[in-house]
């Protein structure tokens, strides 16, 4: 008996001192400095644009396909964008790592945006993008493509300015001074960095490429006067949602935008779940295995284009297609019933 009492006095004794132990690094987490130490910099809530209002729901991420000798398949991508408007898709956009930019030319790259913008032709919107490159040339794009009708310029935060914030914010203030479009910020972002960005004038946008939490951060504190959209999954939308998100990447919107804008009005009706419940269905098991290869062969199973990638990225086998096409037939989607 006394060694039973001896021991529960220990376990007590014991769970004593991890409640004192826990309650002290409570407090010490509260009295310690957080990681992110910067001061909260929000915006000021204003009235939104014309162009901010329209960059609603799923926007088409263009994939610039190519034909079998790996030329651009101007083609190809005018029948793409034709079937995404058919079917209400109102935002499309290059993007550096999505539209390829590494596989082109430079003159290449304004092809693929100047088709891109012909074929929407002012029906939905077109956002054009720069890559990685320098000031000069990003700002040769951004004019070329204004010249050309796009609606907004997303600039991408180039390699060489990111290890030092003035250099990024001076880049970016110059490419917005050389046009008189909507500017799209692209890229992982500091919150003083980002602070500086949405003073400047025509920048009306953001397309974050970082974490969950600094996406969630960054739409509090912005998003009442830019619009800040998901790279990626549809998933992520349902994260930044709560906070205000309006407009995120729907990769289906690409080849069967039937189901991305289902999606998009399950969500506009306001029943979240069953929204979710279709991108668990559909774009999220497909995102979760993602590469560029998969995504052509998903172009030619939809009858859009050739399954052809130019490398470093891999053209998918006859064997991959096949699986691919029962990826699709698992779900209750007919590749073949989307061929004209």
């Amino acid at each position: 008996m006394n060694a039973i009492v001896k021991e529960l006095s220990q376990s007590a004794s014991s769970r004593r001192g991890f409640l004192v132990g826990a309650a002290a690094t409570a407090a010490a987490l509260m009295i310690a400095p957080r990681v992110r130490a910067e001061s909260p910099a929000v915006s000021e809530p204003k009235e939104f644009t014309s162009f901010q209002k329209r960059l609603l729901g799923p926007i088409y991420s263009n994939p610039c396909p190519f034909t079998v000798d790996l030329k651009l398949d101007d083609a190809g991508q005018k029948k793409a964008i034709a079937r995404a408007l058919k079917h209400g898709v109102g935002v499309f956009a290059c993007t550096a790592g999505n539209t390829k930019y590494t596989t082109l030319s430079f003159d290449e790259v304004k092809q693929v945006n100047r088709v891109m913008i012909e074929a929407v032709g002012g029906k939905a919107l077109a956002i054009a993008a720069t890559g990685d490159w320098d000031t000069p040339q990003a700002i040769e794009l951004a004019k070329y493509a204004e010249s050309a009708g796009a609606d907004a310029v997303q600039v991408l935060n180039s390699q060489k300015f990111r290890e030092n914030e003035d250099d990024s914010f001076n880049h970016f203030k110059a490419v917005a001074a050389s046009v008189k479009c909507p500017i799209v910020l692209h890229g992982k972002f500091t919150d003083s960095l980002l602070a500086r960005l949405a003073k400047i004038e025509n920048v009306e946008a953001m397309k974050e490429d970082h974490t969950l939490e600094d996406y969630v951060r960054q739409q509090i504190d912005h998003g009442k006067n830019m619009v800040i959209f998901g790279g990626g999954g549809e998933n992520r939308f349902y994260i930044g949602w709560p906070y205000g998100a309006q407009s995120y990447y729907s990769t289906f919107t690409t080849f069967a935008p039937d189901i991305s804008m289902k999606v998009w009005k399950t969500i506009q009706a306001g029943d979240i779940r069953a929204a979710a419940a279709m991108t668990a269905k559909y774009d999220y098991p497909y995102i979760r295995a993602f590469n560029h290869g998969k995504w052509h062969a998903t172009l030619e199973l939809f009858g859009l284009s050739s399954r052809q990638v130019r490398a470093p990225h891999k053209v998918c086998s006859d064997e991959d297609v096949a699986a691919l096409r029962k990826f699709f037939l698992d779900r209750g989607i007919d590749p073949s019933s989307y061929r004209d």
